[in-house]
């Protein structure tokens, strides 16, 4: 048995919008949108669902979805072995299922809340806009998974397997994923506020446009990876393998990178003020035109590294190594040296030393 569900309070929370700005911005009453947003209607209007559409720039499907009832485990597990695989929708709130293969089953828009899916085998597993929230899945395999607007928040990814999986524009904030195997996994446009990445491994992993502020991502190995875009505000990912990574535009401002291995990295046009780069192997990086206003770069090994226009304000670069690395036309004011004496601008001495490296 289906219903009709209505999808407003997922596209309200998307806008961060009230109910009292909604009716405010559509006309719509607030006891109407209300009653949509509880999913307590026993009717559609249609002047109200069309005023909604504009105003969202959806169709009335993605509005309004038939959603099946509740199932039980034992009755989604028998249907699946007699080879159905269709369950988009389907409402498992709280469901234990782990250890059992759901393997190429459509679960498209489902409540999977609290769910306990451990040691799980979701390989290549539709989850498009899955409600995840909670739900504790370590262990889980979601190879080639397709998870895309999914919300994770909280949920437990503990050593889950997400190798080429597909998580653009998923929320996953304040999940746990230590351990986890993401590999070429796509989390462009992902929401990765607070979450733990520790000893994750992700080589080649699409983060372009994600959202990892005040995420901790220690021991991670992120070599090649895709971080154009990317927020990494206040983030922790100390002692991570970012070799030949790509973190052009990014904003790593206050972010501690020391002891990272950043060698051959494309930091050009980054924000990194305030970054504590301490100990960082920056061997021929691409700084170009990057912010390192008041950064930390001591015992740094920028071997190479290409700092053209570089704002390098007050940063400390004491016992740096600066061999070979390129320092045309950037800003020094403040900064002190790697030997340790502040640098004096405008002078003979700043034109010695810059022709010694």
């Amino acid at each position: 048995m289906r219903k009709i569900s209505c999808k407003l309070k997922d596209f309200m929370e998307k806008r961060q919008l009230s109910q009292y700005q909604l009716a405010k911005n559509t006309r719509i009453s607030v006891n109407a949108i209300s009653r949509l947003y509880k999913e307590e209607f026993d009717r559609i209007d249609c002047n109200t669902a069309e005023a909604l559409c504009n105003y969202f720039g959806c169709d009335l499907g993605d509005l309004f979805i038939m959603q099946a009832e509740g199932m039980k485990e034992d009755e989604l597990i028998e249907r699946y072995d007699a080879g159905e695989r269709d369950f988009s929708g389907v409402d498992l709130g709280g469901a234990i299922l782990s250890q059992v293969s759901l393997a190429g089953a459509n679960l498209t828009g489902a409540n999977l809340t609290g769910a306990y899916l451990c040691q799980s085998d979701l390989s290549k597993t539709k989850l498009d806009q899955t409600d995840l929230r909670r739900a504790d899945l370590e262990g889980i395999n979601l190879k080639r998974a397709t998870l895309r607007e999914a919300k994770l928040l909280f949920a437990k990814l503990v050593s889950a397997k997400l190798f080429y999986a597909d998580l653009t524009e998923a929320d996953i904030s304040q999940a746990s994923l230590q351990n986890a195997e993401l590999g070429w996994a796509n989390l462009s446009r992902t929401v990765l506020k607070e979450a733990n990445l520790d000893n994750a491994e992700m080589v080649r992993v699409n983060l372009r446009g994600a959202n990892l502020t005040n995420a901790k991502v220690r021991k991670a190995n992120l070599k090649f990876a895709d971080l154009r875009e990317t927020k990494l505000i206040d983030t922790d990912i100390a002692d991570a393998n970012l070799e030949a990574a790509c973190l052009v535009n990014a904003d790593l401002s206050n972010a501690n990178f020391s002891k990272a291995k950043l060698r051959k990295a494309d930091l050009s046009s980054s924000n990194l003020r305030c970054i504590n780069l301490t100990d960082t192997d920056l061997t021929d990086a691409d700084l170009t035109d990057a912010d390192l206003t008041n950064a930390d770069l001591t015992n740094a090994n920028l071997t190479g590294a290409n700092l053209t226009g570089a704002n390098l304000t007050g940063v400390s670069l004491r016992i740096a190594d600066l061999t070979n690395a390129n320092l045309e036309d950037v800003t020094l004011k403040g900064a002190i040296m790697p030997d340790g004496k502040l640098h004096q601008s405008l002078s003979s001495e700043e034109d010695r030393f810059l022709e010694h490296f």
